[in-house]
């Protein structure tokens, strides 16, 4: 077998279904916007993460968890436009084409531009203004995922839903993201409900090593009635819950990313075990413009080196992206006949690994 290489990497076919548009903003970027916008925010804001020296373990997991949650809602207080959502968005597609991903579901988070005043349909106009281009021009397909805060209010999410409705042909997709501890997932299960009656497809985040990781995976699945789960790796703490994924065809978006300071890819083993176990888990970059892993390409290669991973392996992580993406059987068939040519143009049969 050969290692999975940056060659073959780069080359491979991609989707993407766990990125935060307002993740993949540069310090360049957000400075930038933040002088056109003529806002003067702290330096601090303007930092990447970085692990502190001599630091480890869940606690620290947690202070950075937080930490990236406050530069990641400084951010947004820069997007003030269409013109800033547009270029942002135009920003991420550009690297779409450098790293080969043809697919992309893109996830964004409408309440805090809301309450600063921001109108919807200036988020979406810009939003999709992008996306159109990036179809028309590069190819590249996808949409838009919408995700509830969790910390804010339950009437929150329903008032976003309501003021996305006559968005709803340009967002394919429910999500819920933001700070999980104290705000589990059947706080929203009637905003759930409602984006189900809609035709939303469902997805929600699950973070890693939360409080009560493991039970909010359940209630996702049996109480969201989700589709698929962003991170969700503490399904491994419970073997029903492994079994009640399986049941249920559930995804996972994995998202093995990593910090300035932090000696690897984080996660690699547990996603493995995943995979191994059958379940149908994919790879993602989260919020690139944050973590030191970036883009696909680079995540992905460092990702192959750390885990000894071959291009079967790669192979079968980008299979279950195509297939847990929310497309139309022809569509899917197309990507997936793309990645088989992929594979047989290297010798490989693109056969799963034995589970």
């Amino acid at each position: 077998m050969t290692r999975a290489d940056a060659e073959f990497i780069a080359a491979m076919p991609k989707a993407e279904l766990h990125l935060h548009i307002e993740g993949t903003f540069t310090v360049d970027m957000k400075r930038r916007f933040a002088e056109r916008n003529k806002l003067e925010l702290d330096e601090k804001s303007f930092t990447r993460l970085e692990v502190p020296e001599g630091s480890t373990g869940r606690a620290l997991d947690i202070q950075q968890y937080k930490m990236f949650l406050g530069l990641y809602n400084e951010g947004l207080k820069v997007l003030k436009t269409e013109q800033d959502f547009y270029e942002l968005a135009c920003a991420y597609y550009e690297n779409c084409v450098r790293n080969r991903i043809l697919y992309a579901e893109v996830f964004f988070d409408p309440q805090p531009h809301l309450d600063r005043g921001i109108p919807f349909q200036m988020m979406m106009e810009g939003l999709d203004a992008a996306r159109r281009e990036a179809a028309r021009n590069h190819g590249i397909d996808g949409g838009f995922i919408m995700c509830i805060n969790r910390d804010l209010p339950l009437d929150s999410a329903l008032a976003m839903l309501d003021s996305a409705r006559p968005f709803r042909d340009l967002i394919m997709g429910l999500g819920l993201d933001s700070v999980e501890d104290g705000h589990p997932p059947v706080k929203f299960r009637q905003a759930y409900d409602m984006a189900r009656s809609e035709g939303y497809r469902l997805t929600a985040h699950c973070d890693v090593d939360m409080v009560n990781a493991a039970e909010h995976v359940r209630q996702c699945i049996e109480v969201l009635g989700v589709s698929r789960i962003d991170h969700g790796i503490n399904v491994l703490d419970d073997p029903r819950l492994i079994d009640l994924a399986g049941e249920r065809d559930i995804s996972f978006t994995a998202c093995p990313t990593w910090r300035k300071g932090d000696v690897a890819p984080r996660r690699v083993d547990r996603i493995e075990k995943m995979r191994k176990l059958g379940l149908r888990v994919s790879l993602h970059t989260d919020d690139p413009g944050y973590f030191a892993s970036g883009y696909m390409n680079g995540m992905l290669t460092e990702v192959a080196r750390h885990g000894a991973l071959e291009r079967s392996d790669m192979l079968d992580y980008m299979r279950n992206a195509f297939e847990s993406a929310w497309l139309p059987a022809r569509t899917r068939n197309h990507y997936l006949q793309m990645l088989g040519d992929f594979a047989a143009e290297h010798g490989l049969t693109g056969a799963r690994t034995p589970h």
